[in-house]
């Protein structure tokens, strides 16, 4: 007889009786643990004062080295730690803006020994405090990577930067903000050391207090789904600068392992402002100011001819390349007209901002509060920016092992836009390719501005930022930590145009109305456990773990219409409606184990491995892993370092690491679209091939090495940081043309491609004088970028074209991303009479490689002067070299045949030579200019009033800012601005075609605090 196989049922019911058995077990050794290590501790207790006026700093972070235990000092600055176990430890104090301070200190059982600190107000660049992906703060000697931080608030006080943005730009090398124009309201695009992806974009994640939020720069979903011509509204600045207290930037894969899937672009991690122990401390300040229009546009000119032969009647314009050939027209007279300026359209726009914040609190609970309104309008009438912030953050601590917080931002913004850039309806478009001639049309070419301001087009914005995160400590070597969080973006776009007012074409004659609504969800849950231990006095050991969650929806809903009613803005009063819907969305889980070791407290090591699913991978492909190891040796602190005089400090660092960038969230999916179709006089639902999808595909996959050095020189005045990186991007997304003859859409996506970037990077930062009555210092910084196309893994694919026009820029192996690509062309004046004719210039056989419109090398120069002991004068500028820009504005001049190189005799031969290229030859190679530059970015003058001016309004602090942004620029670039993109954040796309340029600010500023 066969014996009877044992149940699954019964097997379950004894794994989970002995699944039990073991938690019973382990937690009982833990509470025996706990209970005998109870017996051998003590404490620690002290002050924390401020060595330059021995008053208490509040708000201090107190930890034993080796452990998570910690403290906050209260507002008279004391602190207690309890727990402690018996031996001798290290103990050190962390607060931005402080040079760190450690100690050490014998604690025997039931002791309770006093250690008071005294910090510093200078912070040592070794020891400043970074926010790791684990969500812990670790010094910067302990890492392996330049995680650069940027002072928000100071940053904020003495350059009033108008956005995100503005803060960002050029305060770090490596990190590039491209700006688009001069519109108020749009947005830059930024790179983080390079472009890596072909198809996805390059922009880098930015989270906000441990939460990812939304930074779409660009497309229909994300930036606008209402087109103006190029620009576009960044998520990026709908933050407040004012509400932000650091930024850190992680700047590749060898740094952000632990972000995962999506951060191979690098991260952008912003820690808004916290509250301290202490009396309620008020902040208001008014700012107000002008954005002024300082553009040197371009007239336009035509000729008048007289006839030399037959078929030419006189009078009509004779442009040079027709006048060098003898037999044709003479130029009889040339006349230009300047309609941007004559019949401007411009605005002096005006900046006003107002804030209040409230921080404080007592030992147990901070807080932060703030209020912002910001009104800016444009130089141009329509563009208008309405914005009110609201933030709350709340830190509490529940007992000595748990703190919970709070953080809470609301934005709501109106934001009206005008037509420009590729737009027929643009402003500066149709002065630019106007006439010379101020009857027609005041000189238009298409739409005078008051029939452009006639089109209303606008952005509202009710953004909700907000988290939730709690800190357990349930022993002394363990952390539990936990944040959870969403980003909620309504975003309502509309365009109206009523009938009958704009003559552009019959469309815009009959009036039309756009209403597009959009969501979207950003959801964010991690969770990370945190293991310390000191094995020695020598040896300490982090373990870490985490899971990670984050989920992306985008819901729009599109609606339009034509042939608009009269007296109606709405809907309802369109013959022709037309709908539309856009669903997407994905989801990466993830989780990682990190280890790191301690040696002396000055040689580290870090191993990380992060593994993700996605739901935007191909169902073929279901998991990925992105390993990371990096170290750090302080190796001017080992024992047989020689001492010099010169050097305070030494550090070298290296790391490696990998990471990703997700699919779109539809590109490995095969789906169709719903269509209307008509068939026997009637609609009858059908389907279209929309994507064939891949089973496959997997994410873009990036790994980068990176080295370097941090030093302290002559007393720790000067630091110096150097860093090499060598970044590959292999997989990357490349869309593959399928063969017609497949029956189905042609264009699949496959991983293909491999990008390289490799670079540079070096930051000085000096204190040259510092006496009571002067100070002086000086941040200087320069880096490069090499961007290649290494291949396409895939030998029949030769090149992808693209650009303006649609063949301006391409991607091609052996040459930078999105590089520009035209035929060649020599000319020569044969018969030396100054005229280029069209026979005089001679085009190659095939398209080279122009230039990149990417800045490859770059520096910036800063500078803090405090003097009179009232006073401090601040300034920086940035300088940009090695790319070229398509001055596509002067080329489509010449098209139109108003340009100077087509009618003004005293223009050069290579401006002639390009006119005649463009109009002959359809070719743009001439107007690819050299775009280097050097810009006055800011400059500052701050006031700090006396004490008994403050006290005479009740306050304890009163400061004056004058402020001057974008006030010079220095290059020889021949277009009206070098820093333009007619394609706004576009990820390869860049032009410079009838584009507004970046406007200069002056600005006042008051702060006053209570």
């Amino acid at each position: 007889m066969r014996s009877r196989a044992p149940s699954k049922r019964g097997s379950m019911h004894s794994s989970n009786r002995r699944t039990l058995l073991a938690f019973l077990g382990f937690g009982a050794l833990l509470v025996g643990v706990a209970r005998a290590s109870a017996a051998q501790q003590g404490s620690v207790a002290g002050q924390v004062t401020d060595k330059s006026n021995q008053q208490p700093v509040s708000g201090a972070q107190v930890l034993i080295i080796g452990t998570n235990l910690q403290s906050l000092t209260s507002r008279e600055g004391r602190y207690a730690i309890t727990r402690v176990p018996a031996g001798r430890h290290d103990v050190q104090v962390r607060l931005i803006g402080y040079a760190t301070a450690t100690q050490p200190v014998t604690v025997g059982a039931g002791e309770a020994p006093t250690l008071d600190f005294s910090l510093a107000p200078a912070a040592v660049p070794l020891d400043v405090v970074v926010v790791t992906g684990t969500g812990a703060e670790q010094l910067k000697r302990e890492l392996g990577n330049s995680i650069p931080t940027i002072d928000a608030a100071k940053t904020v006080e003495q350059a009033a930067p108008t956005n995100v943005a503005d803060l960002l730009n050029s305060r770090v090398p490596g990190v590039q903000v491209l700006s688009s124009g001069g519109t108020t309201g749009t947005g830059s695009r930024v790179r983080i050391r390079g472009s890596s992806s072909l198809s996805l974009t390059n922009e880098p994640i930015v989270i906000v207090d441990g939460i990812r939020v939304d930074n779409g720069a660009t497309g229909v979903l994300r930036a606008s789904s209402i087109g103006i011509g190029g620009q576009a509204p960044s998520r990026l600045n709908d933050l407040n600068p004012d509400e932000i207290e650091s930024i850190e930037v992680v700047k590749g894969p060898s740094a952000a392992a632990l972000y995962g899937t999506d951060a191979v672009n690098g991260v952008i991690q912003i820690r808004t402002k916290r509250g301290r122990p202490g009396p309620t401390r008020w902040t208001a300040f008014v700012e107000g100011g002008s954005v002024n229009e300082i553009t040197a546009w371009p007239a336009n000119f035509t000729t008048v001819g007289d006839s030399v032969g037959a078929g030419f009647t006189p009078g009509d314009p004779c442009p040079l390349y027709i006048a060098a050939v003898d037999t044709i027209c003479t130029i009889n007279a040339v006349k230009s007209f300047n309609p941007l300026e004559v019949y401007s359209p411009f605005q002096t726009g005006s900046r006003q901002h107002y804030g209040l914040s409230a921080s404080g609190g007592n030992d147990q609970t901070t807080f932060f509060t703030s209020g912002d309104f910001e009104r800016e309008k444009g130089v141009y009438r329509p563009n208008d920016l309405r914005n009110v912030s609201l933030r709350a953050n709340l830190r509490h601590q529940a007992s000595r092992l748990l703190d919970l917080g709070v953080n809470v931002g609301y934005v709501s913004s109106d934001l009206g836009l005008p037509q420009n850039d590729n737009n027929s309806a643009g402003i500066a478009s149709s002065g630019l390719l106007g006439f010379a001639d101020s009857s027609i049309n005041h000189g238009y070419g298409f739409l005078t501005p008051s029939q452009a301001f006639d089109i209303f087009v606008s952005q509202s914005v009710e953004r909700f930022t907000g988290s939730v995160n709690a800190t357990f400590r349930p022993t002394s070597f363990l952390t539990l930590r936990g944040v959870v969080g969403s980003d909620v973006n309504n975003r309502f776009d509309e365009q109206t145009i009523p009938p009958g007012i704009v003559p552009l074409n019959q469309n815009t004659l009959d009036g039309n109305r756009i209403s597009n609504r959009t969501q979207i969800l950003d959801y964010t849950a991690n969770f990370t456990a945190e293991a310390a231990y000191r094995f020695s006095p020598e040896i300490t050991s982090k373990t870490s773990f985490g899971f990670q969650y984050f989920k992306d929806a985008i819901n729009q809903t599109q609606a339009s219409g034509r042939k608009l009613v009269a007296g109606t803005a709405s809907l309802s009063g369109v013959v022709v409606p037309t709908v539309g819907e856009n669903i997407d969305q994905f989801v990466t889980i993830g989780g990682y184990v990190e280890e790191q070791f301690g040696f002396h407290d000055r040689l580290f090591f870090t191993g990380a491995l992060r593994g993700d699913d996605n739901s935007a991978f191909g169902s073929a492909f279901n998991f990925i892993t992105y390993p990371k190891i990096s170290g750090s040796w302080v190796i001017s602190e080992e024992p047989f370092f020689p001492r010099l005089s010169w050097l305070s400090s030494l550090r070298l660092r290296a790391a490696w690491g990998k990471s990703g960038r997700q699919p779109g969230p539809t590109d490995a999916k095969q789906f169709f679209n719903p269509v209307a179709v008509a068939t026997n006089s009637t609609d009858a639902p059908g389907i279209t091939d929309s994507s064939l999808g891949n089973t496959n595909l997997k994410p873009e996959k990036t790994q980068e090495y990176e080295a370097g050095l941090d030093a302290d020189l002559l007393s720790r005045r000067v630091h110096l940081e150097f860093t090499y990186y060598d970044k590959k991007s292999k997989d990357a997304l490349i869309a593959v043309r399928r063969a017609p003859s497949l029956g189905r859409t042609t264009n699949q996506f496959l991983n293909l491609g491999e990008v390289s970037n490799k670079g540079l990077e070096i930051q000085a930062t000096a204190q040259i004088v510092q006496t009571p009555n002067f100070g002086w210092s000086v941040t200087a910084s320069a880096w490069d970028n090499r961007n290649r196309l290494v291949s396409f893994g895939d030998t029949s694919i030769k090149a992808i074209i693209f650009g303006l026009g649609g063949a301006s820029q391409r991607h091609q192996p052996g040459y930078p991303l999105g590089g520009y690509w035209d035929f060649p062309y020599t000319y020569q004046d044969l018969d030396g009479d100054g005229l280029i004719s069209a026979s005089e210039v001679t085009v190659g056989a095939q398209p080279t490689y122009q230039g990149t419109p990417f800045p490859t090398y770059g520096g910036t120069l800063s500078s803090e002067v405090n003097f009179l002991r009232h006073f401090r004068l601040y300034g920086l500028l940035d300088g940009r070299w090695g790319n070229r820009l398509d001055n596509s504005t002067e080329e489509f001049r010449c098209e139109f045949g108003i340009c100077k190189g087509m009618n003004v005799a005293s223009a050069s031969l290579a401006q002639q030579a390009a006119a005649v290229a463009a109009v002959a030859d359809g070719l743009e190679t001439g107007f690819f200019e050299d775009a280097g530059f050097v810009k006055l970015r800011e400059l500052s003058l701050t006031y700090f009033a006396p004490g008994a001016w403050a006290s005479r309004l009740g306050a304890s602090a009163l400061t004056f800012t004058l402020t001057g942004r974008n006030l010079a620029t220095w290059t020889k670039y021949t277009g009206v601005d070098p820093e333009l993109n007619d394609a706004g954040q576009s990820n390869f796309n860049t032009a410079d075609f009838l584009t507004q340029p970046p406007v200069r600010y002056f600005l006042a500023r008051i702060n006053v605090t209570f």
